[in-house]
């Protein structure tokens, strides 16, 4: 084979780009490590040391094997006698990929009451190789663990808290949380799936389950439908439901058939009917559907932030990464202003973003431990878990296509890059947890209930007067801009209303982020970049000053 001298140069240049793409993945991003700096001690930043540099070097590449077409999950119905097991079978790089993950103690770390800021420091790193099979039972298992916490009344719970937390995927149990039916999707007050008591007394479920991940669950906590007679979400309970009885027996439920979804392809999803199986109450029936909402699904929105967010960030190093190698023109792309300003957008976005969720996580960990145990501080954590949610999957979305773009045509070649598993594992984080629309009505009924919209405005002005730096300013007038939309906003009809929550959402969501980003920027001073950062979010954000000229260049080129 004849190779060209100009075919061999550009093959060069990948293949340093590719190398580039081994470097750890907390210590290359010196913005991650100032914000974990702000929240954790440094013995949990040397173990995110030694967690990035598995990432980088170990998990990504053995995701990418397993997300070959050949190696998906497949689904074993029966066995050679004839006999239903129903099992998924899994490529053997799935468990290798597992056992690093949970080796990171992610899921140890919520054994106690405040872990939760140190654990999804390390699920955000975990998120920047994407699902990787692996993310969404880590938040199912999560909620979980949170769910036994706060209840009293499940057989064996200290026995299935050890198993969930064990630092090893061979070891563990993991979780699945099913809530959704064919009928229903979002409105789970529709779910027709039945729990009811045997002659023993027990507790039995029958129906199916329309959308389960995790399908191969130890453990599954999952919603049915305790009394006819109460119509909506007041007639479900919480149970959970081992896939495996004491005895050794299966339980009653059958996988129907896996999902072929457009991402996080390497997690299997299934179908499930349940008949008659063993299931144990969680809490008081009567508080099922509240169970889930403050904390099944408030952690899953969390997690899906810190996940996303992780997926954003790997998109943004694959493409800054291979900008710097990437000749067009005479020159590496880098320098074309088009690449510097959709790259700096992107950063600064993601950083502002990220800086929002663990100033979250901070403060939930406080409300866990008692510290803030006040009905504004849990109003409040629960409209930013919302908030978190929705900004980061709208935003991570277009920044992982924005970087797909800078790789041009070779961003769309699965084996070129992560790139377009990452864009196919966001698009499913979109919509899990909370489709936006779900997220803008819960927040409406919120506001106009709560007043949460209030309690927000003033948890951002008691923040502004902590800080000491004149560029608040932009978010004070952002603020009042805020506050006057939140007051029209309950002066509308209601079909109207429904309209209005998705720009006073955005918005929300916005200050929150750019808040946090002002607050650590004045904190890292010149330590590193995050100051250029703020004045850039503010510029696109807070002034709308999209002016193009030398002093736009120049603070795009300092965020880069």
């Amino acid at each position: 084979m004849v190779v060209k001298a100009g075919n061999a140069a550009g093959r060069e240049a990948i293949k340093a780009w590719r190398s580039d793409l081994q470097n750890n993945v907390y210590s290359g991003d010196v913005d991650f490590q100032h914000t974990v700096s702000l929240y954790l001690d440094k013995a949990v930043q040397d173990a995110l040391v030694d967690f990035g540099e598995i990432v980088a070097k170990q998990i990504e590449p053995l995701v990418e094997l397993n997300n070959e077409r050949e190696n998906l999950p497949r689904l074993k119905q029966y066995d050679g006698a004839g006999d239903r097991v129903d099992h998924v079978e899994h490529h053997p790089s799935y468990v290798a990929v597992g056992d690093l993950i949970y080796g990171s103690k992610m899921l140890a770390r919520l054994r106690q009451a405040g872990g939760l800021t140190e654990s999804l420091a390390f699920f955000y790193l975990s998120g920047q190789a994407g699902e990787a099979g692996h993310n969404c039972p880590f938040a199912c298992s999560a909620g979980i663990v949170r769910v036994l916490q706060k209840v009293n009344n499940v057989p064996n719970a200290e026995y299935y808290l050890d198993k969930l937390t064990q630092p090893s995927f061979s070891n563990s149990y993991t979780g699945a949380q099913f809530l959704t039916e064919i009928q229903g999707g979002s409105d789970v007050g529709k779910n027709a799936c039945q729990a009811y008591q045997d002659e023993q007394g027990h507790w039995r479920i029958s129906g199916e389950k329309w959308f389960c991940s995790n399908a191969n669950a130890d453990l599954i906590l999952m919603t049915a439908r305790f009394d006819e007679n109460q119509p909506g979400t007041k007639g479900l309970g919480l149970f959970l439901v081992p896939a495996v009885l004491e005895d050794g027996a299966r339980n009653g439920y059958f996988i129907r058939r896996l999902k072929e979804k457009i991402g996080t392809r390497t997690m299997a999803s299934g179908e499930i009917d349940f008949e008659e199986a063993l299931a144990y109450p969680v809490g008081e029936l009567e508080n099922g559907f509240k169970l889930v909402m403050e904390n099944v699904l408030h952690l899953s929105r969390l997690c899906n932030t810190a996940c996303i967010l992780g997926m954003a960030r790997r998109a943004y190093t694959i493409a800054r990464a291979y900008a710097k190698h990437r000749e067009a023109f005479g020159q590496a792309i880098i320098h074309y202003p088009l690449v510097q300003e959709n790259l700096a957008r992107i950063k600064v976005e993601n950083t502002a973003m990220t800086a929002g969720l663990f100033a979250t996580l901070a403060l939930q960990d406080v409300y866990d431990l008692g510290h803030q145990a006040h009905e504004k501080t849990q109003l409040l954590l629960r409209l930013l878990a919302n908030l978190n949610k929705y900004l980061s999957a709208k935003l991570s979305v277009e920044h992982i296509h924005h970087c797909l773009d800078v790789l041009a045509g070779n961003g769309a070649i699965e084996t070129f890059s992560a790139m377009p598993r990452l864009f196919r594992d966001s698009i499913v984080c979109e919509n899990w947890e909370g489709t936006h629309n779900t997220l803008f009505m819960q927040t409406l009924r919120d506001c106009l209930k709560l007043d949460i919209d209030r309690v927000f405005s003033s948890y951002v002005e008691s923040e502004l007067a902590k800080l000491y730096d004149p560029r608040k300013a932009a978010i004070e007038i952002a603020l009042a801009k805020f506050v006057q939309q939140g007051e029209a906003l309950r002066q509308s009809e209601p079909v109207l209303q429904s309209l209005l929550i998705k720009n006073l959402v955005y918005e929300m969501g916005l200050l929150f982020s750019g808040l946090h980003l002002l607050r650590e920027a004045y904190d890292q001073d010149k330590a590193g970049n995050k100051s250029a950062c703020f004045d850039y979010f503010s510029r696109l954000h807070f002034e709308r000053n999209l002016k193009v000229d030398e002093s736009l260049l120049g603070l795009i080129q300092a965020v880069l």
